[in-house]
């Protein structure tokens, strides 16, 4: 045997030192249209992933959850703009609680002189925030989707407008309005017909044509009735609502449940309350058995619990890990369904490749 000993070429040298080895052509695999459109459809769903997750991020997040509510010594303030279909002079408005707390040391509410009619301004005033409250209480159940509410939702809690032009008519009707410091026990405010005389462990209310009242109409429309300082995106459930009525003798009774929240975000925290309400209306009529006092009568109760809702903000060392976790499980899921495709592709192609084959060799034996 004879072995070449002539002098070898410098490339074939330098493959002879190369100490890498070499990939075999036969594994690399072509590029397929199946696999251009995968990565095409998890390219497009990892993009609207990413996407969701910053929103998601910058978006407020908040925790609830209900504790005891033992600050008994606080008070309780109340803010109150009512409208009734009776002149000034024919009804009184006062409050009374358990402690018997003699009402002048609340404060003192306002009464002026008004019309039942609105003015245009103030009817498409009114009208929106009844339509926007009874919206929010047939169709948002979540704290979350109240509070906070966008800046078309605040101008509603603003002030209903003053009367420019006035009728040429006497007043009919009286707006009774101001806010009162109220014990954090339970309470009814009423509006009756008369006046109120303060006596020792209480008050009465004088009524008949001597005290100017005679026939009272308690047809009423509330514009503002809140608890605690008003607050940016807390619904209150009896603003907006209207009562009308041609009878004298209705008495009407709403039943309130107060609850103390807290709201504590970042930048501050707020102490308010919120409330629930139901009412009932009832004639007064004495020969049917119907017995009682016409007016109005708000029976307020403080819940035993409080209510907190705490701002949970996602940091950004929280989004970075977000992401990265996002994109791994993107590519795990790309790969698992390449597997699956590739698979699958191999499948079909030995399918018919098999059945080829057979349909070949059948028409050959047939020849």
């Amino acid at each position: 045997m004879l072995r070449y000993r002539g002098k070898k070429l410098a490339l074939n040298i330098v493959k002879e030192l190369d100490s890498f080895p070499k990939v075999q052509e036969e594994i690399y695999e072509p590029s397929t249209y199946s696999n251009v459109i995968l990565t095409v459809l998890i390219s497009i769903f990892g993009l609207w992933l990413l996407i969701s997750e910053v929103q998601y991020v910058l978006q407020e997040h908040y925790i609830y959850r209900f504790v005891p509510d033992t600050d008994y010594e606080s008070k309780l303030p109340i803010n109150i703009d009512i409208t009734v279909a009776s002149t000034c002079d024919s009804i009184g408005a006062d409050i009374v609680d358990t402690t018997g707390q003699n009402m002048m040391l609340f404060g003192e509410l306002k009464t002026d002189d008004t019309w039942w009619e609105m003015t245009k301004e103030q009817k498409q005033h009114f009208e929106k925030m009844r339509e926007f409250n009874a919206y929010l209480r047939e169709e948002y159940h979540s704290m979350k989707d109240i509070l906070w509410m966008f800046d078309n939702y605040n101008t509603l809690k603003n002030k209903i407008s003053v009367r420019t032009e006035k009728p040429n008519t006497l007043p009919d009707a009286c707006r009774i309005h101001g806010s009162l410091i109220l014990n954090k026990v339970i309470g009814n405010f009423h509006i009756t017909p008369g006046k109120s005389l303060i006596v020792p462990g209480g008050h009465v209310h004088l009524t008949g044509p001597f005290f100017g009242s005679g026939a009272t109409n308690f047809s009423h429309r509330i514009n503002q009735f809140s608890f605690g300082v008003p607050t940016k995106g807390i619904m209150y459930p009896l603003e907006g609502e209207l009562y009308e009525t041609n009878e004298n003798a209705v008495s009407y009774k709403y039943f309130i449940d107060v609850v103390a929240t807290d709201v504590k975000s970042h930048s501050n925290e707020i102490k308010t309350y919120q409330y629930s309400a139901k009412d009932i209306q009832r004639k007064i009529d004495h020969n049917s058995g119907s017995h009682g006092m016409p007016g109005i009568y708000f029976q307020y109760d403080i819940n035993a619990l409080k209510f907190i809702i705490t701002e949970n903000r996602i940091t950004m060392f929280h989004l970075i890990i977000e992401i990265a976790s996002t994109i791994g499980g993107l590519f795990l899921l790309f790969n698992f369904m390449k597997i699956i495709l590739d698979k699958f592709t191999k499948k079909v192609y030995s399918f018919f490749t098999t059945d080829n084959i057979v349909t070949r060799e059948k028409s050959l034996d047939y020849k």
